[in-house]
């Protein structure tokens, strides 16, 4: 695990970590945060401040057995934050921050 996360920061100082990174560097672009605090706390933080809370949303599709809660929501969270445009740019721990190109 710490071999990946040594690899993918290398890359990602070099711009080879994909393709999220490799777009015109003259594009203005806005971020959002998937903040995990438990499901009853789940956040998006949108590039204007606004924070939806998503956790009690999510709640309604049912966890699989023996699948991991926080994988499980965030996973959910970024494929929708996806169909808006939204590209993974990077992660940490508890925490996803993804990008989408504004002209």
């Amino acid at each position: 695990m710490k071999l990946n996360i040594a690899v993918f920061s290398g890359l990602l100082a070099l711009g080879l970590a994909g393709p999220a990174l490799a777009q015109d560097a003259g594009a203005k672009g806005e971020y959002i945060e998937i903040r995990w605090s438990g499901i009853d706390r789940m956040c998006v933080i949108y590039p204007d401040g606004h924070v939806d809370f998503v956790g009690q949303e999510l709640k309604a599709i049912p966890l699989p057995d023996d699948t991991d809660k926080r994988a499980f929501y965030m996973t959910l969270e970024m494929n929708r934050m996806a169909k808006l445009g939204f590209e993974f740019s990077g992660m940490i721990s508890d925490e996803i921050v993804m990008r989408r190109a504004v002209r």
